[in-house]
């Protein structure tokens, strides 16, 4: 059902001919939907072109790898789908993925909508996931910003070590006194602090988890530090 109105949203847009990548390689079933239809059709071999405004869907167990105009590049990977929504935009409705975004001269890199998100990356190896209201971003290497759609963000963040400098500044006593004092104030700033954001950046080698608007910080875990080699095999 989701897939059904997630198409018929493409129906009746202006079609395109505007060529914006191709699937270089693929493992099990991968759909392509074209020019606003229902019916995807099966990709059976490869390289198989694609357009703007075409919607690519893998199925379980299955693998789409894709390279994109210039030298960007993604893996689609199992029960996942992707809207081509033009030359420098893309619509990740669900499931996980991984890419590689490479700025080009003076083009503006890449945006990637997910849901309420807009990622926007000049740069970049990261990875998306899309389940229901929860998505996850992991950045491996380079820059990008992430921007809510509407409203703002609550941002949760540790702010222990930042606000302990400004207390050992002010405290100015014996260093056994402090560092007794300092577990005190630990105890007390170990928890989260909140703050409400339209954007936020995130550095590499670190992620975060948005469940509606709340945004969290998260590891990168080593089974996607497995997916970003992918990256490496075309």
């Amino acid at each position: 059902m989701k897939l059904l109105v997630f198409l018929l949203f493409i129906v009746g847009t202006v079609l395109s001919t505007e060529k914006a990548g191709d699937v270089v390689n693929k493992r099990g079933k991968v759909k392509l939907y074209r020019e606003g239809s229902l019916s995807g059709l099966l990709i059976r071999e490869v390289p198989s072109e694609l357009y703007v405004k075409d919607v690519l869907k893998t199925d379980f167990a299955s693998i789409a790898f894709v390279k994109l105009l210039g030298v960007n590049k993604l893996v689609l990977m199992e029960n996942s789908i992707l809207y081509i929504e033009d030359i420098d935009r893309v619509n990740f409705e669900k499931g996980r993925a991984v890419f590689q975004i490479r700025k080009r001269g003076e083009s503006r890199g890449l945006k990637v909508r997910v849901k309420s998100v807009i990622i926007g990356i000049k740069g970049t190896r990261f990875m998306i996931s899309a389940e229901e209201e929860r998505i996850g971003i992991f950045l491996k290497e380079g820059h990008l910003t992430v921007r809510k759609i509407v409203g703002e963000f609550i941002r949760y963040k540790k702010r222990e070590k930042e606000e302990f400098e400004e207390f050992r500044q002010e405290a100015e006593k014996e260093m056994k006194k402090q560092m007794e004092e300092y577990e005190r104030f630990k105890e007390e700033t170990e928890k989260e602090f909140r703050e409400f954001v339209k954007e936020f950046e995130l550095k590499a080698g670190s992620g975060v988890i948005i469940v509606g608007s709340e945004v969290r910080d998260i590891p990168i875990p080593p089974d996607i530090e497995e997916e970003f080699r992918l990256l490496d095999t075309f």
